[in-house]
């Protein structure tokens, strides 16, 4: 199956932290792609110590940095790389990678690639081709395009907040979950990076997306229901779906089942269908659907058993992390000829990739690269003494 991957043979720069970048890169590695992630011993990815912040002091930090279940969930199948932007002699070696690259990623705020000397005009001069995804909060162009961006702040500001509802009630109940934003912005670039590297390569021709997480969002917003609706409509699609009802059923054996109904269905007859499927056991609820010809999935309520609320095999995946050892992670949400996007290796060790990246592709002396993990070698003993 590696073979048939997808985006085997593309290679991407990652300059990414948190949730909605690094959720694109693990994406376009699951489906192939060399996924070259960028951090620095100073400056890692935050997510690193995600989960673990009581662990500061209980453990050296070289330890602690990798020890984030959050981390190794969305940095899979990546290579680790330590450079440090700011030094003159690590962005010459960014430059030299861009150019045997296709895709840059980075979710930095508006203006940080142009103070890192890396601007997408400076980038398109050793590649032409190349193509630079912009996955800001705000987008370049907008007022607070200079502010820091949080996913919360995002999904409240898009509209999106305010229609979260207790379906009961009707009470405002807010985002039940971390977050909606940053997966959304990870899906919303997936097709921008891929369509963008086909266009590439077809006409030699790179270019800068620049997506707005807060637009993204925006799209998922209460408020734009009518309005899609209604473009639906002057397009011929069928738009009655969007009216439908859906109930989530106890069995008989406390299993737990959602409905969807159909929209010319009265009420009576939904009370009568309700009444029976929790008249029965699980199975025979199923056949019972399946006869009235209904819509319905199994609700997992109790995760911890099957894993990660599917009941789809594969859902979890099984690795060995260097440092934490056995875990498992999310696998990818499809599958390709039948099977799931392989595990080909763990999240990386911060700087791990070095020797292949500095030293294969850009052929730096072992004693240049010795000087980076060195570096790191002096910050551990620092914080020891």
């Amino acid at each position: 199956m590696k073979a048939s991957l997808p985006l085997t043979g593309v290679r991407v720069i990652e300059l990414c932290w948190v949730w909605s970048g690094p959720l694109l890169g693990q994406f376009l590695a699951d489906l192939g792609a060399e996924v070259i992630k960028v951090e620095w011993f100073k400056r890692y990815d935050l997510y690193r110590t995600r989960g673990v912040e009581r662990m500061a002091g209980k453990y050296p930090e070289f330890i602690r940095r990798e020890m984030s279940h959050s981390f190794h969930g969305l940095n899979r199948n990546k290579i680790g790389l330590a450079l440090d932007l700011k030094d003159g002699k690590h962005n010459e070696a960014m430059l030299d990678l861009v150019s045997q690259s296709d895709l840059v990623i980075e979710n930095f705020t508006s203006g940080t690639m142009d103070r890192l000397g890396l601007s997408y005009e400076v980038m398109k001069k050793v590649n032409p081709s190349l193509v630079l995804l912009s996955l800001s909060g705000f987008g370049n162009t907008s007022r607070l395009g200079q502010m820091r961006a949080y996913g919360l702040v995002l999904s409240a500001l898009s509209g999106f907040e305010s229609g979260i509802e207790d379906p009961t009630t009707g009470e405002f109940v807010g985002s039940p979950t971390f977050v909606a934003s940053d997966p959304n912005a990870a899906t919303y670039g997936l097709f921008a990076a891929i369509t963008s590297i086909l266009e590439a390569r077809s006409s030699g021709k790179g270019v800068h997306v620049e997506f707005s997480q807060l637009e993204g969002m925006a799209h998922t917003s209460v408020d734009q229901d009518q309005e899609l609706k209604d473009l639906a409509t002057t397009l011929g699609l069928e738009t009655s779906f969007l009216n439908s009802d859906s109930s989530i059923l106890k069995c008989y054996d406390d299993n737990y089942i959602c409905v969807e109904w159909p929209i010319d269905l009265v009420a009576s007859d939904k009370e009568i269908f309700s009444k029976k499927v929790q008249e029965l056991k699980f199975r025979e609820a199923e056949k019972f659907l399946e006869i009235e010809q209904l819509k319905y999935v199994k609700v997992i309520e109790k995760p911890t058993e099957i894993g990660a609320g599917s009941e789809n095999k594969g859902t979890l995946i099984p690795t060995i992390h260097p440092v934490t050892g056995p875990e498992e992670i999310v696998a990818t949400p499809w599958w390709i000829d039948q099977n799931r996007a392989p595990l080909r290796k763990s999240a990386p060790v911060l700087g791990e990739g070095n020797d292949y990246v500095l030293g294969f592709l850009l052929n730096w002396t072992a004693e240049d690269r010795a000087l980076i993990m060195a570096f790191d070698q002096e910050k551990r003993h620092d914080r020891k003494t």
